[in-house]
Order: structure tokens, then C-alpha cells, then sequence
């Protein structure tokens, strides 16, 4: 008889510290839970004030002619070089002060890329057409090719982009062109460049990785604003635009 009253008061023991200890465990948890919501509430706020800071950046163009003006031959557009593109040509003209309803379709695709597809905008641009080898030729076959590009003096944080078609073969990648896709409505295309020095440069090509194909394999793209600029450029916003020169005072602006 005395062995089962010890034994029933161990169980009964046992249950109160088992109480006790879940006890324990559900306070635990409920104050983790609201430390975790506490650290969720601070980092929310810290997300959106990166995000707000993002938003109120000024941005500086480091390349000229982003509204890609033709040289005197009109057989390319001034200041930009040429990589391996074949030919070019200018298959719009996109101004500004015309109603909507007015404009081309292509204009217009162009324009919704940057949330712009209104009367008035910053400015008026030209929409080039780019037929391009699909690699280097020759005997570098195994080697991609580039497109146009300028050289631009890196910052420590910089977008390239800009408004991009593709309307046949090899889908060029990377840079102004990054992000684009075959068949695709004009978009905006582009990415963000963090740069580990300051006296430093860059081209800003993108490439065209048709290793091995023929020559006679050219491809075709459409593109309007394309541009470095210093910071960080939200482009999931379609935050694009025409945006202010910063050259020097020998390299003149060409807009």
C-alpha cells in the first residue's frame, strides 16, 4: 500500500513539473515571438526607408546621346561605337507634344516600357534598328560579339539600360540589353553595376554569345535611350528616362 502512495505521488509530481515546464516553454515561445516581431517591425522599417532613399536619388548620365541623335552620315548614332553590328538605322522618330492616339504602335510599345505613354514627355527620341553578327567572324567564331557602346568613368554604384526589341536571332545578354527576351514587346532592360574602384572605366556592351554560328546568322534588335547613370536605378519600376549630362568640360554633351 505504501509503495502505490509513492508511486501515485511521483506521478503526480511528475505531472506538476511537466505542467510547470510547459508552462515555461509556452512564455518562452511567446516572447520570442514577440522579440521576432519586434526585429520583423524594425526591418520592415528599415526596408522602406532604403526603398524611400532609393526613390529619391538624383541620377547623372555618364554617357552622351542617350536620345541616340545620328551621326553626319545618319549611318549611326553620334558618339556611340560600333562593336560587331552590321547595320543601323533609324526606324522612329518618337516626339514629344503628339496625343497618343496619334503615335505609331511601336511608339507607343516604346514608351509604355518607361511609364510614359502620354503627350508630353522629356524629350524627343529616335528608335534604332541593329542587325549584328553573331559572334566575332573568322577565325574568332568561338568568340561573342558586342554591341554599340561608349566608355563611361565608373562610379562606386551605377545603372546601365535602356529600351530594348529583339526581333530575331541571338538574343544579346547583359548590360543594356540584360533581361531581354526573344519575341518579346519592347521592355526595359538593364542592371545595376557596383564597381570596387573609382579610377576606373567601362564599356557598356552587351554581348551576343552565338559561338560557332555562321556568319550570315545576323540578328535584330530595336533600342531607344540607352545610358549609364550614376546610383541606383529602380528598373522594376520603369524608373528610365532622359536623364542630365554630367561630362567634362572637353567632352562635351551630345543630347
Amino acid at each position: 500500500m505504501a509503495l502505490e502512495q509513492d508511486i501515485a505521488k511521483l506521478i503526480e509530481a511528475s505531472n506538476d513539473l511537466t505542467t510547470i515546464v510547459d508552462n515555461k516553454i509556452q512564455d518562452i515561445d511567446s516572447k520570442v515571438l514577440s522579440a521576432k516581431s519586434t526585429v520583423d517591425g524594425y526591418i520592415s522599417q528599415v526596408n522602406s526607408y532604403i526603398d524611400s532613399a532609393r526613390d529619391k536619388q538624383s541620377h547623372f548620365r555618364l554617357t552622351k546621346n542617350q536620345a541616340l541623335l545620328p551621326n553626319a552620315d545618319s549611318t549611326f548614332p553620334q558618339s556611340w561605337s560600333g562593336g560587331f553590328v552590321k547595320s543601323a538605322k533609324v526606324v522612329e522618330t518618337v516626339t514629344t507634344n503628339v496625343l497618343p492616339e496619334q503615335r505609331s504602335a511601336l511608339a507607343r510599345e516604346f514608351l509604355q516600357a518607361i511609364n510614359s505613354d502620354r503627350q508630353h514627355f522629356a524629350g524627343s527620341f529616335k528608335i534604332w534598328e541593329l542587325e549584328y553578327y553573331p559572334n566575332r567572324r573568322g577565325e574568332n567564331q568561338g568568340l561573342s560579339a558586342y554591341l554599340m557602346f561608349q566608355y563611361s568613368r565608373r562610379t562606386t554604384v551605377s545603372t546601365v539600360a535602356a529600351i530594348v526589341k529583339h526581333i530575331k536571332g541571338v538574343v544579346p545578354n547583359g548590360l543594356w540589353c540584360q533581361g531581354l527576351e526573344a519575341g518579346q514587346p519592347a521592355k526595359l532592360c538593364g542592371q545595376f553595376i557596383g564597381h570596387s574602384g573609382r579610377n576606373h572605366y567601362t564599356h557598356c556592351h552587351p554581348h551576343v554569345n552565338g559561338a560557332g554560328k555562321p556568319e550570315t546568322e545576323t540578328g535584330i534588335i530595336q533600342v531607344a535611350l540607352p545610358a549609364v547613370v550614376t546610383g541606383d536605378v529602380d528598373l522594376t519600376k520603369k524608373q528610365w528616362g532622359q536623364f542630365a549630362y554630367l561630362g567634362d568640360a572637353d567632352q562635351p554633351a551630345y543630347n
